[in-house]
């Protein structure tokens, strides 16, 4: 059996104004400074998890929400627009816009929250409750893995290491989470939130499987 979805949206106008708001604002980062918007719009785990004040945790969870569509770098909001990109459009199609503008921000706070409680909780270096995270991964990595979901048997490219390898979409999801929880422990001292992609990846999946209960539409099938 594999499942046929009704289209809920013409147009995948969500994706397109994310990928936009995204720019918008990585354009100001030239404006008003790139440690300016990371310090101020970024998550930093001790105002999160042990903020000292009731003003500072209000913040704290704003953050939660500001540091998603702030980016370090022309390659960091790239990687993240172009898999918004190839992954949001078939998503919000199918699950209709309120459902993906849902996943899409849910995926991504709990993303932020992951790295947020990690980094005070498992430490990596004594500085690392007070560095902030910035960027759309966990959302877009929530978005991927509610494209596995939808689209499990669908063909995706990874490349790993510049070795393209082709696969059903489901391998290349499973790949990946195995990927990033590898690199979780093994990199400690990287720049790169990995905790942050695994905590939205298992939303985009969890979640999507609840949203899809009541869109599936089913069909024998010898694929």
């Amino acid at each position: 059996m594999s499942k046929l979805y009704i289209a809920r949206e013409a147009r995948p106008i969500a994706t397109f104004t994310l990928i936009a708001a995204n720019l918008i604002v990585f354009g100001l980062t030239f404006i008003f400074g790139r440690v300016f918007m990371i310090s101020n719009f970024g998550v930093v785990p001790i105002n999160v998890v042990a903020a000292p004040d009731i003003q500072t945790f209000l913040h704290g969870v704003f953050t939660l929400f500001t540091s998603m569509f702030i980016h370090d770098g022309f390659l960091h909001i790239f990687f993240n627009m172009w898999g918004l990109l190839i992954f949001g459009r078939d998503v919000e199609i199918v699950l209709g816009r309120p459902r993906f503008i849902t996943l899409y921000f849910v995926s991504g706070v709990v993303g932020g929250l992951a790295y947020a409680f990690t980094s005070y909780y498992f430490p990596s270096h004594r500085f690392a409750p007070l560095i902030p995270a910035v960027g759309a991964s966990g959302a877009v990595f929530g978005v991927m893995g509610a494209f596995g979901v939808l689209f499990p048997r669908r063909p995706l490219a990874l490349f790993l290491y510049l070795i393209p390898i082709i696969a059903p979409a489901y391998i290349v999801i499973i790949v990946l989470a195995a990927l990033q929880t590898l690199f979780a422990f093994t990199m400690p001292f990287s720049s790169i939130a990995y905790s942050a992609h695994i905590g939205g990846l298992a939303v985009g999946l969890s979640l999507s499987k609840i949203l899809t209960a009541t869109l599936a539409r089913y069909r024998e099938d010898y694929w």
